[in-house]
């Protein structure tokens, strides 16, 4: 029997429900514990110590467990199947559909968030405040909606930053920031690739990727986006994201700017993105403007790097943590 999990990063979002569907199902027999083609590290988000307290219950072995995750990097003392990246297919039909768009460098920055988490929340507000003019951005936010207020991460962001609370509430004032209306919750939106009128004007993406917690390594649409529109980017997310995006065949922008940061926990990753930031803000447009034009072999290669991917190449390939 499948039973699902739906996470966010270090959270078990339905998780009454997750335990009440494992104690049923494992009566009949071995579970797979069914991910929804997301990518958490199931130590971080309490996947495992669920499992623990269920196999502790009912007398039973790891191995009456399968987790299928598409999570590229182990995270579990269970046993794991593991599966492709639910948007590759649509990402390499659209690699190969759309033309290429020239920017016209209007604004340095581009950040495009559904759903808020304390860092998400902190590079928003960040660019909001110190780089308004320079950034192009929606912020889906919306106090009236229960599923936004149960993802905004403010507390957390405030423990960690306390002399960055006012840019918080400032950004407050702005939200929500949107082009276009978005029911939720959601677990997956092929509308996520339609931010094409965005693009026309930004040189650099800020990618805020759904996992960032612990030995995770998962591509979203978040990544793929950037790439299909041809621009270069940051990424918030897990350590070594950047490095296995080279296992895979990417190339990233270390020419251009300081990628320390892949090196970076999640913890420290906030502040190490915002130093590129200002590195970025304080340059000139000429620069920009040349250094978009230099990084145009880069931007391809990754479009052709893109097409070319298979799901055998993903979960062939051996990817780091350390």
């Amino acid at each position: 029997m499948e039973v699902d999990v739906v996470t966010s990063d270090s959270l078990i979002w339905n998780k009454q429900q997750f335990i009440f569907d494992l104690i049923v199902a494992a009566q009949s027999g071995q579970v797979v514990v069914n991910l929804l083609h997301e990518g958490p590290d199931c130590i971080a988000a309490g996947i495992d110590l669920v499992l623990d307290q269920i196999c502790e219950l009912m007398s039973l072995p790891r191995e009456h467990f399968l987790i299928q995750t598409s999570n590229q990097l182990s995270s579990s003392a269970y046993p794991e199947q593991r599966t492709s990246f639910v948007e590759l297919a649509l990402a390499k039909t659209l690699a190969t559909q759309r033309l290429p768009q020239t920017s016209t460098l209007q604004h340095k920055f581009g950040i495009f968030i559904g759903r808020s988490n304390w860092q998400r929340l902190g590079l928003a507000a960040y660019l909001s405040s110190q780089y308004p003019e320079q950034t192009t951005m929606t912020f889906h936010y919306d106090n009236q909606i229960d599923y936004h207020r149960n993802n905004f991460g403010i507390e957390e962001f405030v423990q960690r930053n306390w002399e960055r609370a006012p840019q918080i509430l400032e950004f407050l004032k702005r939200l929500p920031i949107t082009n276009d209306h978005q029911t939720y919750p959601i677990l997956w939106n092929k509308q996520g690739f339609d931010l094409q009128e965005q693009y026309k004007s930004l040189f650099v993406e800020i990618v805020c990727e759904t996992y960032f917690t612990g030995r995770t390594f998962f591509i979203t649409e978040k990544t793929l986006r950037c790439i299909v529109n041809r621009r270069p980017f940051l990424v918030q997310g897990p350590r070594c994201y950047l490095k296995n995006l080279h296992a895979l065949g990417f190339k990233t922008f270390d020419q251009w700017w300081d990628e320390g940061y892949d090196l970076d926990h999640s913890d420290a990753r906030y502040q190490t993105l915002c130093n590129g930031i200002d590195w970025i803000a304080q340059q000139s447009s000429n620069t920009i403007q040349q250094w978009y034009q230099d990084m145009q072999p880069v931007l391809e290669h990754n479009i052709e790097c893109l097409k070319q991917l298979s799901t055998k190449k993903i979960l062939t390939t051996d990817f780091s943590y350390e």
